[in-house]
């Protein structure tokens, strides 16, 4: 098993795990008619996930629909321990966004986020470099 790599941008370090739709991704370079970028989305500098969206509107929806927030959820009664906090956001929910599928009610006061350039593709070459430096990473020291 090898450990995932990270990488710090910005002061926020993610690693592949943190990234909610990979299958979105499209290269520099590549045909890319609606700008789908990487969006880095974190709470004072602690990652919540990296999405790969043509707005931050969609950002927000694909982290919500891949739990990736559900820790800016706010109860509001149809959860099933019954709690229901919305009702202290008053009756307009100042404060509130609806995110996700569900459209869900989320509290994102402190959610930062910034965006990224879609890296170019990696050469057949390059891929393998990479590779080769994993291995001696993780290879056994002999003694």
């Amino acid at each position: 098993m090898t450990t995932p790599t990270t990488i710090e941008i910005n002061g926020v370090k993610f690693s592949d795990e943190d990234v909610v739709n990979f299958d979105a991704f499209v290269p520099e370079g590549d045909f890319n008619p609606h700008n789908v970028r990487p969006w880095v989305l974190h709470d004072h500098g602690m990652i919540v996930a990296v999405v790969f969206a043509d707005s931050l509107q969609d950002a927000l929806d694909e982290a919500v629909d891949g739990n990736k927030m559900d820790r800016y959820l706010v109860k509001d009664g149809t959860q099933d321990d019954g709690v229901n906090d919305l009702a202290d956001y008053g009756p307009d929910e100042d404060g509130i966004t609806r995110l996700g599928n569900a459209s869900e009610p989320f509290d994102i006061e402190t959610l930062g986020y910034f965006e990224l350039k879609n890296p170019a593709p990696a050469t057949f070459v390059e891929l393998l470099k990479i590779a080769e430096l994993r291995e001696a990473k993780t290879a056994p020291v002999k003694a």
